[in-house]
């Protein structure tokens, strides 16, 4: 009896560090493809993104609990606004997660923009960017947009850029600030971004979709 429990306990242990052997590969190749990908082509200096671009700005919620202003969006916004002005994109597309009435991230964001000054007529909302990968695929297969300028956070930025040239588009990614966020959030967003390296992997070798197509959507000129 005890030599059979210490038999399964054997290949319990051998199956949990193969487990773990096979999660470390596999976050070792999702680091390795973005860093492939996205290396040199992402910087918070707006001087790097290519003329006449499309601006894609990623989308996140307005606020965090108690009404407090999301630190990420606010540096998105700073970033997007700083691109806009510098004259080096012909549009902006605001694209994220429009799940109700009460939750809208590319109204909240256009009305943000507006407000700082960009042309709403040079504001396109995509409301189905449900996710990274869904809105770097609509950029190009329903707005046409093959030269892109994407905003967001450092890491997420770079995860975009990854995407964006892997399906053949020039893309520079424009770094926004982070803000002054506590080691537990930036733990909690590393750790977040990893995951999402991984997904972006499967989606990119599976060829997926996004969960959302429909008609080509023409962009301002």
């Amino acid at each position: 009896m005890k030599s059979a429990l210490r038999r399964w306990c054997r290949r319990a242990l051998l199956l949990a560090l193969a487990a773990a052997a096979g999660l470390l590969l596999l976050l070792a190749v999702a680091e390795g493809w973005t860093y492939a990908h996205a290396h040199g082509h992402c910087s918070p200096s707006v001087e790097v993104c290519p003329q006449e671009a499309v601006g894609l700005v990623l989308g996140c919620s307005k606020y965090v609990r108690r009404g407090r202003v999301n630190y990420y969006f606010a540096g998105r916004m700073d970033a997007a606004e700083a691109l806009w002005k510098s004259g080096r994109v012909r549009c902006l597309i605001v694209s994220g997660d429009n799940r109700h009435r009460s939750y809208n991230e590319p109204r909240d964001m256009k009305n943000e923009l507006v407000r700082r000054g960009v042309p709403a007529e040079r504001i396109v909302c995509d409301f189905a960017g449900l996710r990274t990968y869904d809105s770097v695929v609509r950029a190009q297969r329903i707005f046409g947009a093959e030269k892109l300028a994407i905003v967001s956070q450092p890491g997420h930025a770079a995860r975009a850029v990854a995407i964006a040239r892997s399906l053949g588009m020039d893309a520079m990614g424009l770094e926004a600030p982070l803000g002054p966020l506590n080691r537990r959030s930036l733990l909690r967003q590393a750790l977040r971004e990893r995951a999402a390296r991984v997904a972006m992997l499967f989606d990119l070798l599976l060829g997926h979709d996004p969960k959302h197509l429909g008609d080509p959507v023409s962009l301002p000129r």
